[in-house]
C-alpha cells in the first residue's frame, strides 16, 4: 500500500518547486530582454558631448543611451501629452493633467526633441534617447516640417525621454525583487521539506493529531473505499481532507466544532445580482476551512457532519461568533461536555 503522506508531499513540493522555478526563469528571460535598459537605469546618466549627440543617426546607436544632454538654448515646442478623466455615463471631461510638454533644445547645430516634466525650459536635461514617437511624428513633426521646414531639417531623428523614462525600471524593480525572493524562499523551503518532512506544515498538522505514520495508513485505507466529495472538501469515514496545488488541509470529523451556512450577497451599484453559499468550519484546534458550494450542497453536507458529530455546534449566530472570538478554548469544553452528554445518553440507551 502507498504511504498517503509522502505521496502528498511529493505532490506538494514538486508543485511549489515548479511554479517557482516557472517564476525565476520568467524573471530571468525579462531581465534578458531588458537588459540594456536595466544595466543603463543602474549605472545612471552619462554626460554627452554635443557633437556626439549631433552624430548620431538613431536612438539605439549607443548602448548607453541614459545621457545627460546641454544645449544653448531652448523653447517649448506647445505640444503636450495631456491626461483626460471622463466621466463615463456622460461623456463630460471631469478634469485634465499635463503630464509632459516638450521643449526644442539646440545642442551644436542641431535640435533635440526633449519630453519633459511640465515646468520652464532648461539648459541640461538627463533621459534617456528613445526613438520619437508615432503620435510625434504624424502630429509635431509633421506639423513642424509644413511651417518650419528649415528647421525641422535640424530635427534629430530621436527624443530624449527626461519626463518618465525611470518608470519602466521602478516598476521592474517593485514587482521583480519581491517576486524573486519569494521564488528563491519557496525553492528553499521545497529543499528543506525534502530533506526533513517534519518542516512541512501538513506534518506538523496530521501531529496534533497522534502518529503521523498511522494516520497516513488510515486515511489511505479509507480514501480506497467510497467516500463523498463536497467542493473539495473530501469526506472520507473518519477525516475531512482538502487538497490544493501547493496546501492540504486536514481534519478528524470527531474534532468539529462548529460548523454553519454562509451566505454571501452580491450586488452592483445597490442592484442585487445573487448569493454565493459556503459552509464554515471550525476544529478544536483552531482549525478553520471554509467550502462554497451550492445552497442545496450546503444543507446536505451540514447533515452529514451533524450525523457524524452530533455534539457539536450547528448553526451560526453573533453569540456563538463571540463565544469562538473570545474564549475558543471554553467554547471547546463545551463541545467536550455536550460530546460525553451524548455518550452517556447512547450508553444508557444500548444498556437499557
Amino acid at each position: 500500500m502507498s504511504n498517503w503522506i509522502d505521496d502528498e508531499l511529493s505532490r506538494l513540493n514538486k508543485n511549489l518547486l515548479r511554479t517557482n522555478v516557472i517564476i525565476l526563469v520568467l524573471i530571468l528571460l525579462v531581465a534578458v530582454a531588458q537588459s540594456r535598459y536595466l544595466l543603463n537605469f543602474v549605472r545612471g546618466c552619462e554626460q554627452i558631448d554635443a557633437s556626439e549627440l549631433a552624430r548620431l543617426v538613431a536612438a539605439n546607436e549607443r548602448a548607453r543611451n541614459f545621457v545627460t544632454v546641454t544645449g544653448s538654448k531652448s523653447i517649448k515646442s506647445g505640444y503636450r501629452d495631456v491626461e483626460r478623466k471622463v466621466r463615463k455615463s456622460t461623456g463630460e471631461v471631469i478634469s485634465t493633467e499635463i503630464k509632459a510638454e516638450y521643449v526644442l533644445l539646440k545642442v551644436a547645430d542641431k535640435l533635440l526633441l526633449v519630453k519633459a516634466k511640465p515646468g520652464a525650459e532648461l539648459l541640461e536635461y538627463s533621459g534617456a534617447l528613445v526613438p520619437t514617437s508615432d503620435s510625434l511624428q504624424s502630429g509635431f513633426v509633421q506639423q513642424l516640417r509644413a511651417r518650419e521646414p528649415e528647421l525641422a531639417k535640424d530635427l534629430l531623428p530621436f527624443t530624449l525621454d527626461a519626463a518618465d523614462y525611470l518608470d519602466l525600471g521602478y516598476g521592474l524593480f517593485a514587482i521583480g525583487i519581491p517576486l524573486l525572493l519569494l521564488a528563491l524562499w519557496n525553492c528553499w523551503k521545497v529543499m528543506q521539506r525534502s530533506r526533513d518532512r517534519r518542516a512541512h506544515p501538513l506534518v506538523r498538522q496530521l501531529g496534533l493529531y497522534g502518529n503521523v505514520d498511522q494516520i497516513s495508513m488510515q486515511i489511505q485505507t479509507e480514501r480506497n473505499q467510497p467516500r463523498t466529495k463536497w467542493g473539495d472538501l473530501e469526506v472520507t469515514q473518519s477525516w475531512l481532507i482538502r487538497q490544493k496545488s501547493f496546501s492540504t488541509w486536514v481534519s478528524p470529523i470527531r474534532d468539529v466544532a462548529w460548523a454553519y451556512k454562509k451566505i454571501t450577497r452580491h450586488s452592483v451599484n445597490f442592484i442585487p445580482t445573487g448569493k454565493t453559499y459556503s459552509v464554515i468550519i471550525l476544529g478544536r484546534h483552531k482549525q478553520r476551512i471554509e467550502i462554497n458550494l451550492k445552497e442545496e450542497f450546503t444543507t446536505q453536507l451540514l447533515t452529514i457532519l451533524a450525523t457524524r458529530v452530533p455534539w457539536a455546534i450547528f448553526g451560526f449566530s453573533s453569540e456563538l461568533e463571540k463565544a469562538w472570538r473570545k474564549d475558543p478554548a471554553g467554547f471547546v469544553k463545551s463541545v467536550d461536555l455536550r460530546c460525553q452528554q451524548f455518550a452517556a445518553k447512547a450508553s444508557t440507551a444500548t444498556n437499557s
